[in-house]
């Protein structure tokens, strides 16, 4: 009984990790590649799911506000030029870090952790992705990462998602 509770409790706090690491993305990405400054961006940290908020002229704005966040970003990328890498940023980055994470956990032996982390990782991309199918039907405005990629090309959303799922699943080789 108690394995199981400490398996349940690693869970959640890798399931809390993973998703620092897929808003860390959209942070990196915003200060690298879009340019914007560090104090105009923040993570907010609520449970689940945690989001990266923008500076606005009336204080912090979450992407679920799609008109006032589109409106704080197009202070940096007015062009849109650098749109679709800072909202795949999230997917890219908790992918570059978790799946070699995994595989070198599993590779020091640790393989029910590396397995539980790669789980973890597809249930954070996954409920992202429900979240925001949900709130873009219920509201009729884009409300995140893969609304706002589909819109800008269905081609890249689904190959995202496709090739964040393949290398996800692949690292299983490895893992188990």
């Amino acid at each position: 009984m108690l394995d199981w509770l400490a398996g349940f409790a690693l869970a959640i706090g890798l399931l809390w990790a993973v998703a620092v690491f897929h808003q860390l993305g959209h942070y990196v990405t915003g200060r690298q590649i879009v340019g914007i400054p560090r104090a105009d961006m923040r993570i907010v940290s609520h449970l689940f799911p945690r989001y990266l908020a923008l500076s606005g002229d009336s204080g912090w704005v979450s992407p679920y506000e799609f008109d006032r966040y589109r409106e704080c970003y197009e202070q940096y990328d007015s062009g849109y030029k650098h749109l679709e890498r800072f909202v795949a940023g999230g997917e890219l980055i908790q992918a570059l870090v978790i799946v070699p994470l995994s595989i070198v956990l599993a590779l020091a032996g640790f393989e029910a952790v590396s397995a539980i982390l790669l789980v973890d990782s597809i249930i954070v991309t996954l409920s992202y992705l429900l979240v925001d199918a949900y709130l873009t039907n219920r509201s009729g405005s884009l409300s995140g990462d893969f609304s706002a990629l589909w819109h800008v090309s269905k081609r890249v959303a689904f190959f995202l998602l496709l090739a964040f799922l393949f290398i996800h699943f692949g690292a299983f080789y490895f893992v188990v």
